[in-house]
């Protein structure tokens, strides 16, 4: 019986918070932007929810993508690819989705046109530290827009989406009434997580084979365990006309998933010589030039039992139980 204990698709997702120059506006009656000041971008990185991020460094670029007038008005004049981002109309009242959109609009400027960043750093964690940071220096005034690489652990990728942030940028709000021009700014990155997969191949090599039996039948069950928790069960099958080896690949495990192998049904004329029970850690599609693998090798014992079969295939949709018959589950010859 075939029996999956978790969908092996699941799907983890880090809140994106867009950070935009809300609140630029002259109409809060700030002080005059000083244009010639130079300005400090801190990155830092939310690793509380995903550690793992603390062992990687991270690749951000900024571009800039408009001056800042003493009045607070963005300029695109020196910037005439983002003239179209509609950065001059931008005001208190502009949403969060319009930050967004125009980081987005301005991103695909930016690759389409294959522009220079103006200024990288790389997001890591120093040493004695416990948080990542990188900081990026003397940078003039105006609005940039922030890219952050996407980065890869062993299990995982990590996203982040571009956003826009001025230098300076001015904090005001009900809740704060201070609404001085703050030239050091501070900005945090808020990583979107997704879950790596690789696949696992089960070789079987049958020494020799009794044609008088017709066909071999080998089934295996195969567990998966991850961080403690089981993610996936099934069954498969390879079936021998001949001797030789062949292979069967079961897909889509999440990676880092401890796989147990046994070998639950060789039929009664071919024994097991290279023991029954075998495990393999999957390993994301793409670190390896080939998937985990686990190897069993059987031989002809003298025995004239038949060793055919069938493999049930149950699998739940919409809530109910469904089945088919599988006499064997594709397999490759090596």
């Amino acid at each position: 019986m075939k029996k999956r204990i978790k969908t092996a698709g699941a799907l983890t997702l880090a809140a994106i918070t867009v950070l935009s120059a809300a609140g630029l506006s002259s109409v809060y009656g700030a002080l005059g932007v000083e244009t010639d000041q130079k300005c400090t971008l801190t990155f830092t990185v939310d690793t509380e929810e995903f550690t793992e991020l603390l062992d990687l460094a991270i690749p951000v670029y900024v571009y800039k993508v408009a001056d800042i007038t003493e009045e607070a008005a963005y300029d695109t004049t020196g910037y005439a690819d983002f003239g179209n981002l509609g950065l001059e109309n931008v005001s208190s009242t502009t949403t969060a989705e319009e930050w967004a959109q125009m980081a987005e609009d301005a991103m695909k400027i930016v690759e389409n046109k294959k522009i220079a960043p103006t200024a990288d750093v790389k997001v890591a964690k120093p040493e004695g530290a416990t948080e990542s940071t990188g900081v990026i220096n003397n940078l003039k005034t105006g609005m940039y827009l922030v890219q952050a690489k996407t980065v890869q652990t062993s299990e995982y990728t990590y996203d982040f989406t571009p956003y826009l942030v001025s230098l300076p940028n001015n904090y005001y709000s009900k809740e704060n009434p201070d609404d001085t021009w703050v030239y050091d700014v501070t900005t945090g990155m808020k990583p979107q997580q997704t879950q790596r997969y690789g696949d696992l191949e089960i070789v079987k090599d049958l020494t020799e084979y009794n044609a008088s039996l017709k066909d071999a039948l080998f089934v295996f069950q195969v567990e998966g365990t991850r961080h403690g928790e089981q993610v996936y069960s099934d069954v498969v099958s390879i079936k021998f006309d001949e001797a030789g080896k062949k292979s069967v690949l079961v897909e889509d495990l999440p990676a880092g998933t401890v796989v147990t192998v046994k070998e639950v049904y060789a039929g009664g004329s071919y024994s097991n010589t290279s023991g029954e029970t075998q495990e393999a850690v999957i390993v994301a599609e793409g670190v390896t030039d080939h998937p985990a693998s686990v190897s069993f090798t059987n031989t002809y014992n003298g025995k004239l039992i038949p060793g055919t079969g069938i493999v049930n295939h149950f699998e739940k949709k919409n809530g109910e139980w469904d089945w088919e018959q599988q006499t064997d589950k594709p397999a490759s010859a090596n």
